[in-house]
Formats: structure tokens, sequence, C-alpha cells
């Protein structure tokens, strides 16, 4: 921890202090606190009492149970001090009493993280936004009230604190807010400050403009929405974006107009200036040209829109938030790369190509062995019918030749006489 932030947080722990009104403790150790140190050494008696207020420390009692920590850090260091002085009776009774300070402190932490929920929530929020360095002084000046409420729970009170609960909700929830804004719009809220502190609200009046209006839009955005990090995130870059293409094109309007002064000075010469002749400049003030108020920003302009429209066409990002002379040189690399990478696809698509075809060239061998198998085994299912045939065919002549031969006697048949008809006369 650097000397800034250990003066921050002492101040803060101060703030607290002088906030809230002395609560009386009066904790006295039992019987059982007392025997819990009877078989320890002197030593290990101050171990312990240092353990147990390293274990509240770390859970949280110096905010939330302020007093009660307070006063068992006392008991520690006296314990401490008279660690080769004291009697070890002595040291025991110190930290049985320390014991029960922070015993009744945890009781105190429960009753105060439970009123406080909601408030010890959004705390914790501020603490990882790094609010209490961002903005120390909100940030102490919300602690000190939240200090004296948990006081008032301290003491235990029978005070009606509702209503100055809803309150300190609302300053922490609006502090939140504050300090997302803070951490995202702080380094584009500098570099806009500096750019003004350079006339860039003069020289480069309308890109200026744009970059606070996306600043300020990116800050009401942010207020509206503080929770939603994918949003904060492409606010804070859109925002950083702006204000870092108002600074560079300040840079380079305050470059172009040292250039310009002499050419200006000669309208007579008639020098075009960017498809700007001397004429458009203004009358001399005390013998220095007054160029047309933005006239070399839309000069700068050109130089971008022109660097810009290569840039598209490589298709690479938007590089305005750099010097002219670093945009030039960000595109001459991308085309660059995109040169290389041209001839690497050339070469991946004739080996596409290739192993294209030999794919078709195995997958046709496949199949033509796979029809050729098919035909085996057709070829050998009919050799296999044919030799069941002949073996049938053996069987029946075998069985034909043993058989004894018969013989077929055909039944004759008796003739009918036919009666004869007689001609009737």
């Amino acid at each position: 921890m650097n000397n800034s932030m250990r003066l921050s947080t002492l101040l803060i722990a101060l703030l607290l202090t002088a906030c809230a009104a002395p609560v009386k403790i009066a904790v006295q150790a039992n019987d059982a606190q007392l025997a819990k140190y009877k078989d320890l050494s002197a030593l290990d008696i101050v171990s312990a009492l240092e353990k147990n207020v390293a274990d509240a420390k770390t859970a949280g009692m110096p905010f939330t149970a302020p007093t009660y920590f307070k006063e068992a850090t006392q008991t520690l260091s006296a314990a401490q001090n008279g660690l080769s002085s004291q009697p070890k009776n002595q040291l025991a009774q110190q930290a049985a009493k320390g014991d029960a300070i922070l015993e009744k402190g945890r009781a105190i932490m429960a009753v105060v993280q439970y009123r406080f929920a909601n408030e010890l929530a959004l705390k914790t929020q501020l603490d990882s936004l790094g609010t209490e360095k961002s903005l120390p002084k909100d940030y102490a000046n919300v602690m000190g009230d939240f200090a004296d409420l948990i006081n008032v729970v301290e003491a235990e009170k029978a005070e009606n604190i509702d209503k100055k609960k809803e309150l300190l909700l609302k300053d922490l929830s609006s502090l939140e807010v504050r300090a997302v804004q803070e951490g995202a719009l702080h380094a584009s809220e500098v570099m806009n400050e500096e750019s003004k502190s350079k006339n860039a609200d003069k020289q480069v009046p309308a890109t200026y403009a744009e970059a606070m209006r996306i600043y300020l839009d990116a800050k009401a955005q942010i207020a509206a929405a503080p929770h939603n990090k994918e949003l904060v995130q492409r606010l804070s870059a859109q925002a950083l974006f702006a204000a870092r293409h108002a600074q560079q094109l300040n840079e380079r309007v305050t470059e172009l107009q040292n250039q310009f002064k002499g050419v200006v000075a000669k309208p007579a010469l008639g020098v075009n200036v960017g498809g700007l002749t001397g004429v458009s400049a203004n009358t001399q003030i005390g013998g220095t040209p007054a160029i047309e108020k933005g006239l070399i920003e839309k000069i700068a302009a050109q130089e971008e829109e022109r660097l810009g429209v290569i840039g598209s066409a490589l298709g690479y990002k938007d590089v305005r938030d750099l010097s002219v002379e670093k945009q030039a040189q960000e595109l001459k690399r991308a085309a660059t790369e995109l040169s290389e990478q041209a001839k690497n696809e050339a070469g991946l698509a004739t080996a596409k190509s290739l192993e294209t075809r030999l794919q078709t060239a195995v997958d046709a061998n496949k199949k033509a062995a796979m029809q050729l198998a098919d035909k085996d085994s057709l070829l050998a299912e009919k050799d296999l019918q044919i030799t069941k045939l002949n073996e049938q065919i053996a069987a029946l002549e075998a069985s034909r030749t043993a058989m004894p031969a018969a013989t077929i006697q055909i039944p004759s048949m008796k003739k009918k006489k036919i009666p004869t008809v007689k001609n009737k006369k």
C-alpha cells in the first residue's frame, strides 16, 4: 500500500470514529473464556488473541462493529506490550476479555448485516470499483453517514433509522453510478480537458464538439444502466476514441497552422492550400494572419478522409485516433499483411483443390471396390446355388436308378353300341 492510500485509509478511519458517538462497552469474560487459556504459555495466550482479532478483521468487524473491534485491538496491544512483564494469569485475563469483546462484536455484526444487507452490498461494490481512491471525498462523506447508523445499532438504541437508511441507500446508489462513470470515462474526460486547454474548441470546433457529445451521451447511458458491463465497456471505448481523435486532429491543425502562417500572409502568391487559396484568409491582426475558424480543421479532416478510404478498402479498423503519420504507417502495415495473406490464401486454395481431387479419386476407388465386392458376392451366391442344384439332380438320378421297374397297365375301354336310327317313311 502506497503512502497516499495509507493516508486515505487513515482519514476514513478517523472520520468514522469522529462521526460515531462513543459507545460504552461493559463486557466481562466468563469462566469458559478464562479456562481456554489455563494451560497455555504466555506466548500462546497472546498468539491466540492475535488470531481471534485477525479473524474478526477479515470478517469485516472494523466497519460493521467498529467500536468493539477497536476495543479488542486495544486489549491485544496491552497484552502484546505486557508479554515480557506481566504474569501469565494477567495475560490470560486480558485475552479472555478480548474474546468476550469480540464475541459481543460478532453479535452486533450479525444485526448490522441483517439490517443493512442492501447497503453493505453497495459498499462492497463501491470498494470493488476503487471508489475510495477515485472519489475520496464523496466516499468519505457517505461512509461517515453509514457509520452513524451503525453506531446507533452498536449503542443498541431504540432510535428509528428507517428514513436515514432510505437516504443512505440513495446516496450509495448515486455514488455507485458516479464511480462507474468515473472508471469508464475518466481517461476521456481528462483528454478532452487537455485538448480544450490547447484551444481544441477553437481550432477543431466540430471534432471537439463531437468528442464532447459522445462523452456526455456515454455518461447519460451509463447512469441509466450502470450494471451493464458490456455497454459500459463499449461506451468507454467510444468516448476514449473520440477524445483521442479530437486530440490528434488538434495537434495536426496546430502543426498545419504553423506551416500556413507564412503562406496565407502572402495571398498575392495565389498559393493553394488543400484546395483553398490564400484569399480565404481574413485580415491580418497584429501582423499575424487570422485564418478562418475551422478552415484548417477541414483540411486536416480531408487528410483523414483520404486515409480512411484506403482503410475501408483494406477492411481495416478506424485509426483516426492516431496521428496522420501513424495512420499511414498502420495502413501500410495492414496492406503488407493483407498482401502476404492473399499469397498464402492462393497457396491454400491450390492445396485445397488438390486435396479435393485426391479425395474424389479415393472415394471413386472405394466405390469401385465395393461394387466389385458386391459382384463377387453375387457370383459366389450363384455358384453356391448351381452347386446345390447339381447335387439335387444327382440325388434324383441315383434315386431313379435304384427304383425297381414297374409295369404300367392302361385299362381297356369297352365300345358302346350305337343304336341305328331307321328312316321313317
